[in-house]
């Protein structure tokens, strides 16, 4: 009976020797993280404080990159606006294949022959015809002539009525430019002396009533080898003749001669055969060609 007491007593103490150890354990626990927590307190503190000033010198490191990109792009950009102005003559300029008419564009765009009038013959009414310069002025019609300008009431005036070309420019309208092509319907006649003659007189009545305007005297265009074929007077070879006249009127009278005929001959100084349906008026591309070089070297 006593043995059995002995045990019992010993299996107490035993067990409250483990439950003091457990206690020691939680109270050392508790300690340890007490201290832990005092440790961290001021590990953290630290930590933030590192924390701002790293984000502080992210956002300056950002703020030069930013500004870094800044210069970089502005400087960007007056490269290209300097590109730009550089290459702005070149953009209104057309870029035309290497085969192309050197008259199938024109290279001022900016000329719409408003203070332009054209004075001629049935090639001039293929001129108006096709003119995409609305504010050009025309007093042109088939069958007209150096003589018939002065006789042959052909033109519409500003009332309505009809009149000759000298009506026309009587009306008092002023032009920068004014541009005369006859010939065609002349080279028939026996002495071009005449045909002169008449020119001048168109020419002081232009100069009366337009006395600012540059008054350019057009080449007589050629015509095609098919046409010549017809025996008649109307021949490359008068043409050029009678272009010779024209060019020693201007020069003595202080008009610009305009070589018009090169910017629709062939090689062989002749009208080529695909520019016309009878061998004297252009079609249309033609007709572009001769409005282009007038737009150009004018």
């Amino acid at each position: 009976m006593k043995q059995k007491k002995d045990n019992s007593s010993k299996q107490r103490s035993r067990v409250r020797l483990q439950q003091n150890i457990i206690s020691l354990c939680c109270l050392l626990c508790v300690v340890f993280a007490v201290g832990w927590m005092i440790h961290s307190a001021g590990s953290r503190r630290e930590f933030f404080t590192f924390s701002d000033h790293s984000s502080s010198q992210v956002k300056a490191d950002s703020s030069k990159t930013d500004s870094s990109s800044q210069n970089e792009n502005d400087s960007s950009k007056i490269k290209t606006d300097n590109s730009a102005a550089d290459s702005s003559s070149q953009a209104n300029q057309p870029q035309l294949p290497d085969d192309a008419h050197p008259y199938s564009v024109a290279r001022d765009t900016e000329d719409e022959l408003a203070d332009a009038l054209f004075i001629g013959d049935s090639r001039t009414v293929g001129l108006f015809n096709t003119c995409d310069r609305p504010k050009a002025t025309f007093y042109c019609s088939i069958g007209l002539n150096i003589q018939t300008v002065f006789e042959t009431q052909a033109i519409t005036l500003d009332n309505g009525t009809m009149g000759t070309v000298i009506d026309a420019l009587a009306q008092g309208h002023q032009f920068g430019r004014v541009f005369i092509n006859f010939g065609t319907n002349e080279m028939g006649w026996p002495y071009y002396d005449s045909f002169i003659n008449y020119y001048s007189q168109l020419v002081q009545t232009i100069k009366l009533y337009s006395p600012n305007a540059k008054i350019y005297c057009e080449s007589i265009l050629p015509v095609t080898a098919t046409r010549e074929l017809q025996g008649d007077a109307i021949n490359n070879e008068n043409v050029k003749t009678l272009n010779g006249y024209i060019q020693q009127f201007a020069a003595a009278n202080g008009c610009i001669y305009l070589q018009c005929d090169t910017a629709v001959a062939g090689e062989d100084g002749k009208l080529p055969e695909e520019a016309s349906t009878d061998g004297i008026h252009l079609n249309i591309e033609y007709c572009k060609y001769w409005l282009n070089y007038i737009i150009d070297e004018t």
